[in-house]
């Protein structure tokens, strides 16, 4: 008697939808992480903007955020008149947010910042509000004078 070998459909077809199983599995599992990944960036950003405004007002040194294209670095305000890049890790550091992040709108004291805009922590906190689009729809950070930075899902702004 002769035997061929191979599959039969049956085999080929089991072995397909437990292929397809894992390949939706990592689909679901690599959304997730992005979605952690993108509230942790904005966590972080909030944190950092309440961090700088506490060190300019305890060390007299006006600090900017500078906003990019994809993410947000540092200067600090010389003595000489000029800003110079602000490097003190970990907290200080020049950060890509995700790509699921992007910067919506930046008004400070009220008014539309610029194309490329800074947020300046002096003595004083400025007032400002930060919009945000994440994954999970957008998200505020609001700035208060006290330097407290709070979060919020609408831009719905209590006193």
């Amino acid at each position: 008697m002769l035997r061929t070998r191979g599959f039969t459909l049956i085999e080929v077809m089991v072995v397909l939808v437990i292929v397809g199983l894992v390949a939706t599995g990592i689909g679901v599992s690599l959304n997730a992480l992005e979605g952690r990944e993108s509230a942790r960036a904005v966590e972080r950003l909030r944190l950092v903007l309440e961090a700088t405004a506490e060190r300019a007002a305890v060390r007299g040194q006006p600090i900017a955020v500078e906003f990019l294209a994809d993410g947000y670095r540092f200067a600090a305000f010389d003595t000489d008149g000029s800003w110079r890049a602000l490097v003190d890790p970990p907290l200080f550091v020049e950060r890509v947010l995700p790509a699921a992040v992007q910067r919506r709108q930046l008004r400070i004291e009220g008014r539309e910042a610029s194309v490329q805009p800074r947020l300046v922590f002096a003595s004083a906190a400025p007032e400002f509000e930060l919009g945000l689009d994440t994954p999970d729809g957008p998200v505020w950070l609001i700035g208060r004078a006290t330097g407290a930075v709070d979060k919020r899902r609408s831009r719905d702004v209590a006193p």
